[in-house]
């Protein structure tokens, strides 16, 4: 029999699957349609185009359709819907409604295409005679991404899977009881938003790294339809603007990414060379390479081949990172890799795009521009070839280890991954760094073919004195443990120096032509800033209470974890600091830790306060957050490495833990949370009456002293009693501490007593062990991220306003 289900909201999904059929269906068309356009006739071609316009536009409309179908849903707790249910609850922060929306597989897909459509419009709008070649490339691109969202089975063969199934027709959810009742919905809940997306950086990071993604795809989509319409430098010209905006988005994505990191993870820092960063890092730093060749070849067509792998693999690249973190396959070597399924297809749309790419290359490889003269030394083309290459260089190393697992799966092979990921990558991309960050600084300087040696040294004699005796002064008072760092120092600081003189000195501030100097600045800056927080952070948090700190295999527990017990202040490097206590705010429990300084009257003065906390999640596991403090030269980086999760306001205040057993002779101590246990004799006059004992019995008292922190004393005595052979105690409490003792045996050959000792549970002292970190002047970094972004903005800009520009 069919079951009516009660409160279901099926319109909404009916009307999502609708748009879902219709923006693949009309994408589909749009690509057909635009392909036909090329090589028309120009009255066949302009039909062909204004039918591709007509359904793309249709396929735009479908894509906004879709997303503000899945957003209501979202918004308003639909959970009989399966993504709904999955990626929300009712409790959960409206704000994080829109991390919701892209935790998926289906909602990131659908971000990604609304980005694909909305840049399209605007190259249908400007592309012009590429209009056709562009769009037909997009639209392709499109229909495959949209093949992700569909959600129908071919001969057993899943294609896609559809934000819109119903919960009750999920194949996880189809065989169980729920399904049956038609009510289901009143005790149905969601399971909730993944703890580390809790995080107002998760609701602008994810927008702002998928546009740089989509923005990828127009450089890709002007180098294949060149490639088609045999127009191989035509094309450079009207996609280097995009080429740059790529570079600009796709990079600060990236820094939000970092950003997100240091606030959110506990990892102590800004980047851990994760795969998953790897994975969107290495397609930036290829269109940075593409955008460079780019325009070299617009001045001198000499190395197109190179200019279109570049240009081609940027945004293949990003569609390798997409299989990376979508299907599982990094799941032991990645801390936020989100395994959705559907591998299969993401390697088919991988190889289509691949496959497509480079045989259109070869095929056209023989009717390239070659190079007709050897580049001079000494000319700017040359070196900003080389800097290409050491960024090819660069993403390899990082690809060849982030891939391991895959390399693993496809060969068959074991290698590991690496142990030690900082060192490792550090190794190779530290010298690298240093080379790119010499060619970013003389390259201004450099003339298009041929460059005056005595005039480039003059120019650049400078700002090389000045970045030495900078690099030689940090290096010194930083006490840099290593040649590479202080040679990365002079570099990254000489391209600081060299392209700020250059945009003072030879461009007189003028904003016009400013965009590489000010980006390069930038990027210098972020490099000091990295190397300078990084590679001399120093953990503060050292345990001196005495008690060794264990955790897991960690063998610097204790010279990385402090232990704080509520009330006590104790010093952590320049800082007295006191844990003050916890608060539970919704599903965050906050531990309160007070930073003091002494005033002149040798009282400690409240400084500020941190707030590291611990998110709490049933269904995923809980997640600890760091507080930082932010200082103009440093900041103070905090997380809890451990803390007791259960509230003791809860606990009851008469309850006593198991006993603990105690052999001890007269003299001897005891030890309890709040106070010392002396053994001071025994008590063999007991008044039995008053004991309630009989005139029989045979009693023992054992007399002890219990003295507190503040030297107060008080006394107990538990009884051993003997009747008819058999033992019992009677126990003695001192109620001001908590204490119970139970006097169990006497072994008279050796002297020893045997007692029990119970403490109240409410006497558990409430303590955290927490991790704390300086890193000095990690200032620089961030200004020298807004400082790239901005630059990269400016010379998108002045590309569009000044296409003749040379740099």
């Amino acid at each position: 029999m069919d079951i009516e289900y009660i409160g279901e909201n099926i319109i909404s999904g009916q009307l999502g699957n609708l748009l879902i059929i219709l923006s693949f269906v009309c994408s589909t068309l749009a690509a057909f349609s635009y392909f036909k356009a090329i090589n028309s006739s120009p009255l066949d071609g302009d039909t062909w185009k204004k039918m591709g316009r007509t359904f793309f536009l249709i396929h735009v409309v479908s894509i906004i359709g879709i997303v503000v179908v899945l957003f209501y849903l979202l918004f308003n707790h639909h959970f009989e819907y399966y993504y709904v249910w999955r990626h929300s609850s009712s409790d959960l922060a409206m704000r994080y409604v829109f991390s919701c929306f892209w935790e998926g597989q289906e909602g990131s897909f659908l971000l990604w295409s609304l980005w694909h459509a909305v840049l399209g419009v605007i190259l249908m709008k400007t592309a012009k005679q590429w209009e056709a070649g562009t769009l037909a490339v997009v639209s392709t691109v499109q229909l495959l991404l949209g093949s992700m969202l569909l959600g129908v089975y071919v001969f057993d063969v899943q294609i896609g899977s559809n934000p819109f199934i119903l919960l009750r027709e999920h194949p996880d959810m189809i065989h169980l009881p729920f399904v049956q009742n038609p009510d289901y919905l009143s005790f149905v809940e969601g399971t909730g938003l993944n703890p580390l997306l809790q995080n107002y950086w998760m609701t602008i990071h994810p927008p702002i790294l998928f546009l740089g993604f989509a923005l990828t795809l127009i450089p890709f989509a002007f180098a294949f339809a060149s490639l088609v319409e045999k127009k191989y430098t035509e094309w450079l010209k009207p996609a280097l603007p995009w080429t740059f905006a790529g570079i600009a988005i796709l990079g600060l994505g990236v820094l939000m990414g970092g950003a997100w990191a240091y606030e959110a993870l506990s990892f102590g820092g800004f980047w851990a060379w994760d795969p998953v960063e790897n994975s969107s890092l290495v397609p930036w730093l290829i269109l940075v390479g593409a955008g460079h060749l780019m325009l070299i070849n617009k001045v001198k067509p000499n190395s197109m081949l190179s200019t279109y792998l570049f240009a081609l693999f940027s945004f293949l690249l990003i569609m390798y990172s997409s299989y990376l973190t979508k299907s599982g396959i990094l799941g032991e070597t990645s801390v936020h890799s989100f395994a959705d399924g559907l591998p299969g297809q993401l390697i088919f749309i991988l190889l289509v795009l691949v496959v497509a790419a480079v045989s259109l290359l070869v095929l056209r490889y023989k009717n390239l521009p070659k190079q007709q003269t050897e580049e001079d030394l000494w000319s700017r083309e040359f070196w900003m070839f080389l800097g290409a290459l050491v960024l090819l260089i660069s993403s390899f190393q990082i690809t060849f280890s982030t891939s391991i697992p895959v390399i693993n799966a496809i060969f068959g092979t074991n290698m590991a991954p690496p142990t030690e990921a900082n060192a490792h990558y550090n190794s190779w991309q530290l010298p690298l760094a240093t080379l790119i960050s010499m060619f970013i600084g003389i390259g201004h300087y450099l003339k298009y073919k041929k460059t005056d040696k005595k005039q480039f040294l003059k120019d650049t004699a400078f700002s090389a004195i000045i970045s030495l005796l900078i690099a030689i002064v940090v290096a010194t008072q930083l006490q840099f443990q290593h040649y590479y760092h202080g040679l990365l120092m002079f570099a990254a600081t000489y391209a600081v120096v060299a392209n700020a003189d250059y945009w003072l000195r030879i461009l007189k501030g003028k904003i016009k032509k400013s965009g590489a100097a000010i980006a390069h600045i930038g990027f210098g800056l972020l490099l000091i800033g990295a190397l300078i927080s990084a590679g001399n952070k120093e953990i503060i948090s050292v345990n001196n209470s005495g008690i060794e700190i264990k955790m897991n295999e960690n063998e610097n527990a204790n010279k990385e974890n402090i232990m704080l017990i509520k009330g006590d202040t104790v010093l952590m490097g320049n800082h007295f600091i006191s844990y003050e206590g916890r608060e539970k705010e919704g599903h965050n429990i906050y531990y309160k830790i007070n930073y003091y300084q002494l005033d002149d009257n040798g009282k400690y003065d409240t400084k500020f306060q941190l707030r590291p906390f611990v998110q709490l999640n049933e269904q995923m596991g809980n997640v600890p957050e760091p507080a930082t403090k932010h200082f103009w030269n440093k900041d103070i980086f905090t997380h809890v490495t451990y803390a007791d999760l259960d509230d003791p306001a809860l606990e009851d205040p008469n309850a006593f833990e198991e006993p603990d057993t105690n052999l001890v002779r007269v003299g001897d101590t005891l030890f309890a949370t709040n106070s010392i246990i002396v053994v001071r004799g025994i008590d063999k006059n007991i008044d039995l009456e008053s004991n309630n004992l009989q005139p029989t019995d045979i009693a023992v008292g054992l007399n002890l002293e219990a003295m507190n922190v503040k030297g107060q004393t008080f006394e107990a005595k538990p009884i051993l009693v003997i009747r008819q052979n058999r033992l019992f105690s009677i126990s003695s409490e001192v109620e001001n501490l908590g204490l119970k003792f139970n006097f169990k045996n006497i072994n008279t050959e050796t002297g020893e007593f045997t007692i029990l000792k119970q403490e109240k549970t409410s006497n558990a002292s409430d303590f955290i062990i927490m991790q704390a970190i300086v890193f000095p002047y990690i200032n620089i970094l961030w200004l020298g991220c807004i400082i790239m972004t901005i630059g990269s903005i400016i010379a998108v800009i002045n590309r569009i306003r000044y296409p003749k520009l040379k740099s």
